[in-house]
């Protein structure tokens, strides 16, 4: 089976756009962990934080 010039250009069209569209797909899972980790790391944060003001609350109502 022999394609024609144009059915060539269009399935090597296809190709390229295949390989972009899994370029694309690469960078947004990439710039999706990289957010996972920064929120992982913010509520990490947030819970520290939490647990030094329920130990100063506890540590003024042991004082009162």
């Amino acid at each position: 089976m022999y394609f024609s010039d144009i059915q060539f250009y269009m399935l090597i069209f296809a190709f390229i756009i295949v390989i972009l569209s899994f370029i694309k797909v690469y960078q947004i899972k990439k710039e999706y962990l990289i957010k996972h980790r920064e929120l992982e790391v913010e509520f990490e944060r947030i819970e520290l934080e939490r647990q030094k003001i329920k130990i100063k609350v506890e540590d003024i109502n042991g004082k009162v």
